[in-house]
Parts: structure tokens; sequence; C-alpha cells
């Protein structure tokens, strides 16, 4: 064989391996087909949210980065430290998260002191799971209409009380779920005394009551996970 002839048989060999690589991989992508990115969401929080997760009951719900996360219910006039605001003391229900996103107090100026409060308890105990979905009219509870959030049907009840120029009130959003009553409260407490000398360090009423509407986006972001 000269070499021209090597030459020319040379570029066939070439051509024919190249025919078949590319047979090949056409071949492959037609068989298994192109991998598609993998899409993972996760909640959408602003810089402003944070998330709490719990696993025990089952839920997740956003809040205020800036809020005062407890893990027992603080306690103050007028309003127990129980698993739901109106639950009788013998319940053994569990305090699961309380979320505080403002709170003020002084010893001059209005209001001497103020919290809003958000609470999540649940109790397995046979008489808190058999009232869960009533009121509890001897403690001042009133029904309002069912809410439905995030897809779970909540029975809804108000409650306030008052007295020595202090005050407590709140709504409970209660349902059962995986055998609890599972409550969620959003509560304000505070001092109703007036008397001091008008003061620059007075917080306007529509300022406390803004700081208590804010819960309702909190309990609209409560979700069971399963």
């Amino acid at each position: 064989m000269n070499k021209a002839s090597f030459i020319v048989f040379l570029i066939l060999i070439l051509g024919i391996a190249a025919g078949v690589v590319w047979y090949l991989v056409n071949t492959s992508k037609a068989t298994f087909g192109q991998q598609e990115p993998v899409l993972v969401t996760s909640p959408a929080l602003s810089d402003s949210k944070a998330i709490y997760t719990n696993g025990i009951y089952g839920f997740t719900v956003l809040y205020p980065e800036a809020s005062t996360v407890n893990y027992e219910f603080s306690s103050a006039y007028l309003l127990q430290p129980t698993w739901r605001a109106n639950a009788d003391s013998k319940d053994n229900g569990k305090a699961v998260v309380e979320i505080v996103p403002y709170s003020t107090e002084s010893d001059h100026s209005y209001p001497r002191n103020y919290a809003v409060l958000m609470r999540i308890g649940a109790s397995d105990q046979k008489d808190a799971v058999d009232s869960c979905l009533t009121a509890t009219k001897d403690r001042g509870e009133t029904a309002l209409s069912d809410s439905t959030i995030n897809g779970t049907t909540f029975k809804v009840f108000s409650f306030q009380n008052a007295g020595m120029m202090k005050y407590v009130e709140g709504v409970s959003y209660r349902t059962l779920h995986e055998g609890q009553c599972i409550a969620l409260e959003k509560i304000r407490a505070g001092s109703s005394y007036k008397d001091d000398p008008e003061s620059p360090d007075d917080i306007a009423q529509e300022t406390l009551d803004a700081a208590y509407a804010g819960l309702d986006e909190i309990v609209s972001s409560f979700r069971f996970a399963r």
C-alpha cells in the first residue's frame, strides 16, 4: 500500500468511527432522555420572618424574627400559664410555644404594661378532647364563626376578662388532630390605668391595637405538616 492509499484508508476508518460514536450518543439520549433539574421548594420567608417547626405535634408557623419565643407560657394578672387560656388547672396539657412579638412596660406612662402573644398548646386528656370544640361559657368564651387555616378547620372562640385595672382578651382557635386538642390563641394582656400625667412616653392606643392585629398573620401561617 502506497502512502496516498494509506491516507485514504485512515480517513475512511476515522469517518466510520465518528459515525459509530454519533449513533451511540444519540441512541443513548433517545433511550434515557435528558435529565430534568430537581426542583426543591421551601417556605418563602421574608428577611423579617422566622419559622418554628414542631415535629411532635407536626406543625409549622411563621412569626416576626425579632419576637421573643418561650417554651413555657408566661403568666400575668388574669392570664394563667395553662396550655390554653381557659383550660381547667387540673388539665395537664402541654404549653408548646409562646411567641411574643410586642411588649412594653413603664412605671410612669401609658400603658403601664402591655403584651401581645401567640400561644400554641395541646392536650390529649379526655376532658380536654371532649370539650375541645365547644365554648367554655362559664369562663367567658363566646363562639365565633369557624375558620379554615391552610386546609384545617378550627372552631373559634373569643374571651375576655378585666379587673383591678388589668385586662386580658383574645381569640382561641381549636381543632382535633391526631387525638389531641390543638389550641392556637392570640392574646393581649395589659393595664388600663390612665391616671398618670400625660407623658411623651405614652403609647397611642392605635399602636397597641395594631400590634394585636399583627397576630393574625401568625395565625394564618399555621400549617399542619402531616
